[in-house]
């Protein structure tokens, strides 16, 4: 029995100084994929990131989901301590206290390839430019944005631009991605950056100007230093994804059957492949992606592009397929 006791006040001793010694910080945040997810989902990359910096002083975070711009307000009139991420300017850092920086990340400015030859890329003030309520690129890219169409997150500011409705957008590159590869794929292709533009900014959290948030602020700065040299803390940035042809294989006029051969050299194998198989495309021909100089296109139908079956008893086979066989899905 006192065994019993003992383990017992042991338990009772531990769960006490844990809840002695654990802290719950409160941090105001908003959805930003990839770095911060909905409220119903995981966290995201920066969100998990400040998570872990914190744990080393055994504190935990509350994320409150507020909007950018009412968040930095709140925490500007000293209504609350902590909001995350967010860039620092001079005009912000007159308003709130920056930790030092968490994350990098890099900014570009996007347009649509459609309006390409309509746009002047030398004079890009003489543009519309859209912006996302509350967002901050730095201080080179705002400047571009001071009369900017304002969208109140970045689904509607992208739609805006895939319709015309505005001329250029600037958006964090990991935060453009992510919704190219996730929910425009079908227009990703046409989304395009300015090339002589392109900044690294690092992102901060904020602080209000009072006690409180000084102390945030110099416990978080040590704890930064403290995971320097951690490079599996180190945010990767979310990469386009390669657009993959999906095609059909068809039969054409004067080839009933569809044959695919191994390789390009005399010594080839050939596969008699079913109608409508599926296939990836992993590199078109030379006939097909370059320009002829004369309309008789019969060559470019004949020639062969290199292929992955996807289905039916060749699958996982790669192989060459003539061009008039293949219908994009």
């Amino acid at each position: 029995m006192k065994s019993v006791i003992t383990l017992a006040n042991l338990a009772i001793a531990i769960f006490f100084t844990y809840s002695v010694s654990a802290k719950t910080m409160s941090v105001a945040t908003n959805q930003w994929q990839p770095y911060i997810n909905s409220q119903s989902a995981p966290l995201g990359s920066a969100a998990e990131l400040l998570t872990q910096i914190v744990s080393q002083d055994d504190h935990e975070i509350s994320w409150r989901y507020q909007n950018y711009d009412l968040a930095f307000n709140q925490v500007a009139l000293g209504k609350q301590t902590l909001a995350f991420p967010y860039f620092k300017t001079e005009q912000r850092a007159a308003s709130v206290l920056y930790s030092d920086a968490i994350f990098t990340v890099t900014n570009h400015i996007y347009y649509n390839r459609q309006q390409a030859s309509k746009l002047n890329f030398n004079a890009l003030d003489k543009h519309t430019f859209g912006r996302v309520a509350g967002y901050s690129y730095g201080e080179k890219i705002d400047g571009f944005t001071k009369s900017a169409v304002i969208f109140a997150n970045e689904n509607d500011a992208l739609a805006a631009l895939l319709q015309n409705e505005i001329d250029f957008l600037p958006m964090t590159k990991s935060v453009m991605n992510t919704m190219l590869n996730q929910q425009y794929k079908d227009q990703a292709l046409l989304i395009k950056h300015v090339e002589q533009i392109a900044e690294q900014d690092s992102m901060h959290l904020i602080a209000a100007k009072t006690d409180e948030g000084k102390q945030a602020i110099a416990q978080v700065n040590r704890l930064i230093a403290q995971v320097a040299d951690i490079a599996s803390l180190k945010l990767k940035q979310v990469e386009r994804e390669r657009p993959k042809d999906i095609a059909k294989l068809i039969t054409a006029e004067g080839y009933p059957a569809i044959v695919g051969q191994t390789s390009l050299s005399a010594n080839t194998q050939y596969f008699t492949l079913p109608q409508g198989t599926r296939v990836l495309v992993l590199n078109w021909s030379d006939k097909i992606l370059k320009a002829s100089e004369s309309d008789r296109l019969y060559k470019s139908m004949i020639d062969l592009s290199q292929v992955v079956i996807l289905n039916g008893p060749h699958v996982g086979k790669e192989l060459y397929i003539r061009n008039m066989h293949l219908e994009i899905q």
